[in-house]
């Protein structure tokens, strides 16, 4: 069995199945295969690429599906930056602890409360922003970016 890739018909052949094969067709590694279907199942789509071989990529998206992904984006980034700060067993026991708490125990739980504010913050901040974008300035946006999340801290 083998597996053969047509960048004219975009599509894969499978020679147990397929008796004749399109005239550009080329043999695809099974792994390869594997790895374009499961990208295709996140959302990616083969196309071929400029040496003909199949390529995943994102579909092409409009403004506001980009604003979308990318305030998607903008919450899983403020998420994993709060978590890298304190868990969320530790934001709960803060929480509760924080009332009866005295000196350095109370300073270190301020200063985590106040660190993930900042990130909320920045969060927020970083949304509204997105949601003024143009589509050109949407596409050159990068979330991670560490300026969007110390501004609101520095302040």
């Amino acid at each position: 069995m083998s597996i053969h890739y047509s960048p004219s018909r975009n599509s894969f052949f499978d020679d147990r199945v397929h008796a004749t094969l399109p005239d550009d067709a080329h043999l695809v590694t099974a792994e390869e295969h594997a790895r374009l279907l499961d990208a295709q199942t996140a959302g990616k789509v083969i196309t071929p690429g400029l040496d003909g071989e199949p390529t995943a990529r994102r579909p092409a998206e409009n403004g506001e599906q980009l604003r979308a992904r990318l305030i998607t984006a903008t919450k899983r980034e403020a998420a994993h930056r709060i978590e890298a700060i304190a868990p969320l067993w530790r934001q709960l026991n803060d929480w509760r602890d924080l009332p009866l708490s005295q000196g350095s125990e109370r300073a270190a739980i301020e200063a985590r409360v106040a660190a993930i504010n900042a990130i909320r913050e920045a969060s927020n901040d970083l949304e509204q922003k997105l949601a003024a974008m143009t589509a050109r300035q949407l596409a050159k946006a990068d979330i991670a970016n560490d300026t969007h999340w110390t501004q609101g801290a520095a302040a």
